[in-house]
């Protein structure tokens, strides 16, 4: 583009924007990162550890190569939910409404709605995993978890949820600390991570899906795009806020790679897992007491996370599709349905979590299923809007963009197809 335009909410240009100095557009992007930021680290929630754990435990570094192309797809889709939410200022829902009809939008919804179920409950699984590795009881740790959750929800705006979160990213270092205390072959992970391999039995293809669903879940689309609406960000300061993506890229990639890489000895000592506790326990007479310390503290911080965003999200969602007030910046009266929804999706997420001899990997491997399955629909509605000229005018995709978000989004769902298949008629 020539320059920089203000843009109104259906495409049409205002005034050119102002060249700023370096300071000025340093303090301009600090002033925007955020989003990006926290939707792409807290999608290493509970159930991507757990599935990251798994993948390493199972297949060894056989996966490592997917986390560069997942990462680049993840950044691919955040830059144009953002752009779509500066350009419109709506959140994703909204525009699926308008665009779709209710009919459509309100089907969806029920199925994000069950997926954040599950997805919270993966959550509260998360901490109540992490925390009994520290000694504490599920039914003590859970409870007073969701207090805190549900509290600091209520009674923070955007601004103070979004420092909260920048701490908690910050603890996601754990896992590169855990990687480097374990025994790992970095010549083998650097060959493994540039050279792609493929199974077809079931056991690799669920967890190919998970994978990719729990990187790149429906609800880190929604939140991305309904977080940038809430922080008010417009599309004139859309270019600066762009420079959050390489940050994102960096940090989650290094997360996800750390995660699978500090549990594939698990894999050539024959130890079998099913839960990230039970990761961090087989770590310990590979890597020592302290790889399971901070694999555990880094699962808790990320269940925390993960259990304010994710029933923030479907929330935002709903009461889009309803009209209906929504945003952590309203007052609990003056976004009752917004905090409703919120408040049930924590209470049942922790209930269920509670009921005695829960298979906590069952429920989080199935949440993560659920977004891969989930996935394909989202993408291909959010391709659709980004492409309406009506809605977008020049700030539409161009040829290049559209050529690898359509590719990815044909490779993820024959990811999903293939899945189907293959449970339907075995391996």
């Amino acid at each position: 583009m020539a320059e920089e335009l203000n843009v109104i909410g259906n495409g049409a240009p205002a005034k050119p924007v102002e060249k700023k100095s370096f300071w000025a557009t340093i303090l301009i992007f600090l002033s925007l990162i955020g989003p990006g930021l926290i939707t792409g680290n807290f999608g290493n929630d509970a159930g991507g550890i757990t599935t990251y754990s798994v993948c390493g435990a199972d297949f060894g570094l056989g996966m490592i190569w997917m986390v560069l192309p997942v990462t680049v797809i993840l950044l691919l889709y955040q830059e144009m939910s953002g752009r779509l939410g500066a350009v419109t200022g709506k959140g994703l829902s909204d525009l699926i409404r308008e665009n779709f009809g209710i009919r459509i939008a309100f089907y969806l919804m029920i199925g994000k709605f069950l997926a954040g179920i599950a997805n919270t409950t993966a959550e509260f699984g998360g901490i109540a995993a992490s925390m009994e590795l520290f000694g504490v009881n599920k039914y003590i740790s859970v409870p007073l978890m969701a207090i805190l959750v549900w509290l600091l929800t209520i009674k923070a705006n955007y601004r103070k949820l979004e420092k909260i979160f920048f701490i908690g990213i910050a603890f996601f270092a754990c896992y590169i600390v855990a990687g480097l205390l374990s025994p790992i072959d970095w010549h083998e992970v650097a060959k493994q991570a540039l050279t792609p391999s493929f199974r077809m039995d079931s056991q690799y293809l669920m967890l190919l899906v998970a994978l990719i669903g729990t990187t790149i879940a429906p609800w880190m689309v929604f939140y991305h795009q309904s977080a940038v609406v809430e922080k008010g960000i417009s599309i004139a300061e859309f270019r600066y806020f762009r420079w959050e993506l390489p940050f994102v890229g960096i940090s989650v990639g290094v997360v996800i790679f750390f995660i699978i890489v500090t549990c594939s000895p698990l894999y050539s000592q024959g130890i079998r897992i099913e839960t990230a506790q039970q990761a961090a326990m087989a770590l310990v007479p590979l890597a020592g007491v302290y790889a399971k310390d901070l694999f555990a503290i880094g699962l808790l911080i990320a269940s925390l996370g993960a259990a304010m965003i994710l029933p923030i999200s479907t929330a935002f969602s709903v009461c889009e599709i309803f009209g209906w007030e929504s945003g952590v910046n309203k007052k609990f009266m003056e976004a009752p349905q917004f905090y409703g929804m919120f408040t049930i999706q924590i209470i049942l997420g922790a209930a269920i979590i509670l009921i005695p001899g829960i298979p906590l990997i069952q429920v989080m491997i199935l949440s993560q299923t659920i977004n891969g399955l989930l996935l394909p629909f989202v993408l291909v509605i959010m391709l659709i809007l980004i492409n309406k000229k009506k809605l977008m005018g020049e700030y539409a995709n161009g040829p290049i963009v559209n050529f690898v978000a359509v590719a990815a989004t044909i490779a993820i769902t024959a990811s999903v197809v293939i899945l189907i298949y293959s449970s339907v008629f075995g391996s």
